[in-house]
């Protein structure tokens, strides 16, 4: 074992102890039947039961929304911090960006929903979507604006001086290349928000019974660990394949 195998080591014990470890658990309780036998019970009570798949098809349109909204918040602030601002504009316009996002996380979902009731907006799904956006917009801004932040101000003014208009330039020079950055926080933004469990929970009221809520309530209020492990192991395994499917593609383009 060379010196770099032990600097690894550290890393690869930690997610030995605190990933892969509770998988292995959890793919335990999954193939535990209420007979006390080993089957893939659960498995199949998640493909036969209809409420299952409306609250994964649920979860989908919510992280799908979520990721399209804070792409859209994102990409024209990244564009103007990242190419048209200089110095100290720059750096306040960074910091007053990002500072936000330096309180806890659940302390900003608590910040959401006292302002959610001061505009007479209980909980439901605007207080959750707002919530969600809110929590997860840094997670889209900071990938676009790295990529961003590669495009330099003459490659533009070259693009004008040869005709372009705004319309060409944005489609054919400033997408592309921010499409790395879109990639990647498409995927962090989209992961995440769709397990979450706190912000619809808070925030969400009986619009808020996502993935992350029903693991939850299978865990421990219906004490159905069965379930529940098969769910969580469904979702994790499907959610790492598909990333990785996806850092695949964008590697050999």
């Amino acid at each position: 074992m060379n010196k770099l195998h032990l600097a690894a080591l550290p890393l690869i014990l930690f997610l030995l102890a605190f990933f892969y470890a509770p998988l292995a658990v959890l793919a335990y309780y999954s193939i535990i039947e209420e007979d006390g036998g080993y089957g893939l019970d659960n498995y199949i009570e998640l493909f036969r039961d209809p409420a299952y798949l409306k609250v994964v098809l649920y979860s989908v349109a919510i992280a799908g929304q979520t990721t399209l909204a804070t792409l859209l918040l994102s990409l024209p602030a990244a564009y103007y911090i990242a190419i048209h601002s200089r110095g100290p504009e720059k750096a306040a316009l960074l910091v007053a960006m990002i500072t936000p996002f330096w309180i806890d996380f659940l302390l900003r979902a608590l910040a959401i929903k006292n302002i959610m009731y001061l505009l007479d907006l209980r909980e439901g799904y605007a207080s959750m979507m707002a919530g969600m956006v809110y929590d997860y917009l840094p997670y889209m801004f900071l990938p676009v604006y790295a990529s961003l932040s590669g495009i330099r101000e003459s490659l533009l003014q070259a693009a004008r001086a040869l005709g372009a208009g705004p319309l060409h330039i944005a489609t054919k020079i400033i997408l592309p290349l921010a499409l790395p950055g879109i990639v990647a926080g498409s995927i962090l933004v989209f992961l995440m928000s769709m397990t979450e469990y706190v912000i619809p929970a808070l925030l969400g009221g009986t619009q808020g019974f996502t993935i992350g809520t029903l693991i939850y309530y299978l865990f421990l209020s219906g004490d159905k660990w069965g379930q529940g492990s098969a769910l969580t192991l469904l979702i994790t395994t499907t959610l790492l394949i598909a990333t990785l499917i996806l850092s695949r593609r964008r590697t050999i383009q």
